[in-house]
């Protein structure tokens, strides 16, 4: 991801949405979507999948998000009830093109879009030709601490074991963003 930030901050200004390319390793992706054949979509509790969580751990995905919201202590968005108007999606196939302001552009296996849904009108999930992972962070500030001992106790209650490392304990709520910030 050598996209200067520069770059960056004004796609997010003027169109509402930023890609960054690769974002995700092609390891991380295709483990996923092995899982999503395998069934993983309908396993209890999916959203605490491995797979899942190494995406959400991973740094680059991490600082984007930190990047175009302007803070850096982040929790992971679980809920679509959590979600604010701030989307990302990581890009699961080949490539897609997507049509915004007169300008297509096209979007590539790991790459990660992040979009405000209220700019910028993209209705991914609602493309039956395109496959995307929803994947959204929010200010860890917007959560309450009933909001974290609820997530935090689902992830315990998961049936299997997922490693977290500092920076994924902290985007679950097992861990406070204070006194210091990564």
């Amino acid at each position: 991801m050598d996209i200067p930030k520069e770059k960056n901050v004004s796609s997010w200004r003027q169109h509402g949405f930023v890609v960054y390319p690769k974002a995700v390793t092609h390891f991380y992706v295709l483990r996923y979507l092995q899982w999503l054949i395998r069934g993983g979509t309908n396993a209890a509790y999916s959203t605490h999948h491995q797979s899942l969580w190494d995406i959400r751990m991973y740094e680059p995905v991490y600082n984007a998000f930190s990047e175009v919201l302007g803070d850096q202590a982040l929790m992971v968005s679980l809920d679509p009830q959590e979600t604010n108007k701030i989307q990302g999606r990581v890009c699961l196939q080949t490539e897609i093109t997507i049509h915004k302001s007169n300008n297509p552009q096209s979007i590539n296996l790991c790459d990660l879009i992040i979009f405000d849904s209220e700019r910028c009108h993209l209705d991914l999930d609602l493309d039956f030709d395109s496959f995307w992972l929803p994947l959204t962070m929010i200010p860890a500030n917007e959560f309450d601490d009933v909001a974290i001992q609820e997530r935090v106790q689902y992830w315990h209650a998961k049936p299997f074991r997922t490693y977290l490392s500092p920076l994924g304990s902290k985007l679950l709520g097992l861990e406070s963003w204070e006194p210091c910030l990564p």
